[in-house]
């Protein structure tokens, strides 16, 4: 018997074979996990770190993209340095329809000034980082969302990016364990003047990290040497902090959850130990300090939900006096990712 299927069980069909589990051994795992670190290192460079050719590590890695391993390579900014500051704003809904859901997500994903847009479980529904200036260039913001968006909103809660840590995945090689650090000062850098031909190379390569210099110079008519120097001094700078594989989780069985913790009782030297503690964790990925009633945030991936259990457990007795209230949500879908928005691009 043949059945008709509808566009949404096909969808479904489409997204359940798209996020199917892909079976990766431990050579792979060294292989992305170089990538995730750095996404322009050369092949010749994995070859020889692992003792392999050239040809196997291009073989696998082509078969890893085949098989939709990797979701894209992304430039590592810290829009901090030229005076946007992230801005974090959950969100829980009322009881909405599918349609208006992704109506809302869809104007959230193409906000000039969206760095990231996460669905997630839990108590809230949506999580989005804005780049902003200041409150007042926020609060612009976030009464746009509310005049267009404010009926479908059940609560709010915002939270100010501080010291940010991106951490790279170093749970896919833990014989290594060489955990890459992208750390976000967010904090304005006046002595650092962005120019014209800055912001064309910026919006050229924030999505594409494995571009070639002397490429993006035919591109923007100027020398391959000149367009080296400037990304070197984007470097210096802190403004470029780094290049990543994105990796699609779900294809290798991870779950990614959020963490938040309440501080109320700071101590200084406990708090370092705090930090260090979670970067020497190699499921922790992302790390954030926050002004507002989570002082501390946090991304870790585990492939049980037990895993994850134990972290925490762990967490909250090795920090009990630190450790005031905890709230965590699974991470359900990226939506966007956009270390630096075209709307922040054009304003500077």
């Amino acid at each position: 018997m043949v059945y008709n299927i509808s566009n949404m069980e096909k969808n479904n069909q489409q997204n359940n074979a798209e996020n199917q589990l892909f079976s990766v051994d431990d050579l792979d795992n060294k292989i992305i996990s170089a990538l995730d670190s750095d996404a322009r290192t050369p092949l010749e460079k994995i070859a020889k770190n692992l003792k392999i050719s050239r040809q196997t590590v291009d073989y696998r890695l082509k078969k890893l993209k085949r098989e939709g391993i990797f979701l894209g390579d992304l430039v590592i900014f810290d829009t901090g340095i030229l005076g946007y500051g992230w801005y974090r704003i959950l969100i829980r809904l009322l009881n909405v329809s599918k349609t208006q859901k992704n109506e809302f997500l869809d104007f959230l994903a193409k906000h000039p000034q969206t760095t990231w847009l996460g669905e997630v479980g839990g108590r809230w529904d949506i999580v989005v980082n804005l780049a902003c200036t200041s409150p007042i260039n926020f609060n612009s913001v976030y009464e746009e969302i509310s005049v267009k968006f404010g009926h479908l909103i059940k609560a709010v809660e915002v939270l100010v990016y501080l010291d940010t840590y991106d951490y790279s995945r170093s749970y896919l090689d833990v014989k290594e364990f060489k955990t890459n650090e992208f750390f976000h000062r967010m904090d304005k850098d006046n002595s650092f003047k962005i120019s014209k031909l800055d912001k064309l190379i910026i919006k050229s390569i924030k999505k594409d990290a494995c571009f070639s210099y002397s490429e993006l110079g035919k591109k923007l008519e100027v020398s391959r040497n000149t367009i080296k120097q400037r990304i070197k001094k984007l470097m210096q700078k802190k403004v470029i902090l780094g290049f990543r594989s994105f990796i699609n989780l779900q294809k290798l069985g991870y779950q990614s959850n959020m963490l938040f913790l309440q501080i109320n009782c700071l101590d200084r030297e406990r708090e370092t130990e705090l930090y260090y503690y979670l970067k020497m964790l190699p499921e922790v990925t992302f790390v954030v300090k926050h002004i507002g009633e989570w002082q501390i945030g946090m991304e870790i991936e585990t492939k049980t939900a037990l895993e994850f259990h134990n972290i925490l457990i762990t967490l909250r007795s090795q920090f009990s006096d630190l450790i005031s209230d905890y709230e965590t949500f699974p991470l359900i879908k990226d939506h966007c990712i956009d270390y630096f928005p075209d709307g922040v691009l054009e304003k500077l």
